[in-house]
């Protein structure tokens, strides 16, 4: 009895002795299993740090260096590969054509294509270049032989008696090109000055010499806004000063064009004061030519030519002569070549009309 106690006892004894070894053991092999996890962290998808601040502000020193060896660290080149979007499969894209630098010349300035990237962005700056450089072209209209470069035209007409026959045609001309140009008829192109200021002109004040006065041929119904409102000062204006008055004041108005048609046969007449008035000293005039000593230049002639050089800065008119028979005057042809403009002549108009 005492021994069968016994052996039950020892036989109780070594199972829990088993039981605590085995535990043991599996502990073990967890935190074995643990540490193993911890220390050595899988290799494949291994986040690469961009960068460190420790406390101070600075980059720990342990960090960086493990940063830089992984930085050297040589990376695989996967093999490049292009999609053809909507095409067959085993279609090779061609490379991108280099682009050529589109450039408006009319514009007088090259308009260039710098590209940084590929595909879409090149298609749609090459397209962007090729819009203005068309687009500068057609700025320029051919009128009775003469090319001109305009936006917003004024037309002044010689209503004298020998260039009434030509006055339809002329104009059907000019409206071809430009349908809302605004036309001014007044008497004859004469350019009148008195001293440093031109008779009729913008600021003119004073006792002006005689001049034939003729009414004006301008029909108001045809001109723009902006040329009705300019028709109200031009009108007294131009009716005694003519086309000298009509250059004065238009310089001033929102025109990129002005337009002369004319035989410039009336010329430029300089005038001075005196105590008895205003007395001619020069005229170039084909009714009346007068040669006398004039200064070498006046005020309202360098005004002219300061005005019509701003044009290629977009700050003034270009000015355009239509020759009917004389060559028009020095000082007109020096006002186009500061401009930029032209000047023809239409001797053809009266061949037609015989």
């Amino acid at each position: 009895m005492v021994t069968d106690l016994l052996f039950r006892r020892a036989r109780r004894e070594r199972d829990w002795r088993g039981a605590l070894v085995s535990l043991s053991l599996h502990a073990l092999l967890v935190l074995a299993a643990c540490w193993i996890v911890v220390r050595e962290p899988a290799k494949q998808g291994r986040p690469v740090p961009s960068a460190y601040v420790g406390p101070g502000g600075g980059v720990a020193p342990a960090v960086l260096h493990r940063v830089e060896r992984m930085k050297k660290l040589p990376m695989k080149k996967l093999p490049k590969r292009i999609a053809a979007v909507g095409r067959p499969a085993g279609v090779r894209l061609p490379p991108p054509a280099p682009m050529a630098s589109a450039q408006g010349s009319a514009l007088g300035s090259p308009l260039s294509s710098r590209m940084g990237g590929k595909g879409f962005g090149s298609g749609s700056s090459a397209g962007v270049g090729a819009g203005l450089g068309v687009g500068a072209a057609r700025a320029y209209r051919s009128v009775m032989g003469l090319r001109m470069r305009a936006t917003k035209v004024a037309v002044y007409l010689d209503c004298s008696g020998s260039m009434r026959p030509y006055l339809p045609r002329v104009e059907a001309e000019i409206r071809s090109q430009y349908p809302d140009a605004d036309v001014f008829r007044f008497d004859g192109a004469r350019i009148v000055g008195l001293d440093d200021r031109i008779v009729h002109g913008r600021g003119f004040t004073g006792d002006p010499p005689r001049l034939r006065e003729e009414p004006t041929m301008t029909d108001p119904a045809t001109l723009t806004t902006a040329g009705r409102s300019a028709f109200l000062s031009l009108r007294p204006a131009c009716e005694k000063g003519s086309l000298g008055a009509w250059i004065d004041r238009m310089l001033h108005e929102p025109y990129d064009a002005l337009v002369v048609f004319s035989d410039f046969q009336d010329g430029v007449r300089i005038y001075h004061r005196t105590p008895k008035g205003p007395r001619q000293v020069y005229s170039d005039s084909v009714y009346a030519p007068m040669k006398g000593e004039v200064r070498a230049s006046y005020r309202w002639q360098s005004a002219w030519l300061e005005a019509f050089g701003r044009a290629s800065r977009g700050r003034g008119p270009r000015l355009y002569l239509f020759s009917l028979q004389r060559e028009p005057q020095d000082l007109l042809r020096r006002c186009v070549e500061a401009s930029g403009g032209g000047s023809v002549a239409v001797g053809w108009l009266r061949r037609k009309a015989r």
